[in-house]
């Protein structure tokens, strides 16, 4: 079967990042943009939705969570589908000193939940995201980021009007 290039009213948003930086914000944004959300889904079944006929706005929370998570297996899938789909990568990145203070302020422990020391476990996490982070199309920096601001950065990327 060929596959053809897909108009923007089918598009796949591909969100991920660190972990603290805002992607679940960002899930909830595009949800109020008209696309219809999947958080945390497993990087196996990637390739099984995408083959799938895409009918509308979808976008695709990915992270260090997610089931079978491979940052350099999943870059190598996005990149191949992009020759035949309309998708697109953001990456949300924090400087690692907000990120903690994020983590203390909300009382939650990182969802990596290693007995290593917090600032270990970002590094870490940064290392396993770089596949992912190098092929964004976007890169959008919380550090200094409100959720309003979010939504006005996300809306004018994205928007359909």
């Amino acid at each position: 079967m060929k596959k053809t290039k897909k108009s923007k009213r089918e598009e796949i948003v591909i969100v991920t990042g660190l972990s603290g930086a805002g992607r679940t914000a960002a899930l909830k944004i595009f949800e109020d943009l008209g696309y219809e959300a999947l958080d945390n889904f497993p990087s196996s079944m990637l390739s099984i939705f995408i083959n799938q006929p895409l009918k509308g706005l979808i976008a695709i929370g990915i992270d260090i969570r997610s089931r079978d998570f491979n940052g350099k297996k999943i870059s190598s899938f996005i990149l191949e589908n992009k020759k035949f789909l309309n998708i697109n990568v953001i990456y949300f990145d924090c400087d690692i000193d907000i990120l903690i203070d994020r983590y203390r302020e909300s009382r939650r422990r990182h969802p990596l939940k290693l007995d290593i020391p917090i600032r270990d476990i970002i590094n870490q996490e940064k290392t396993w995201l770089e596949p992912l982070k190098k092929i964004s199309d976007y890169c959008i920096d919380t550090s200094n980021l409100t959720i309003p601001n979010l939504n006005n950065t996300l809306s004018g990327y994205f928007s359909s009007s």
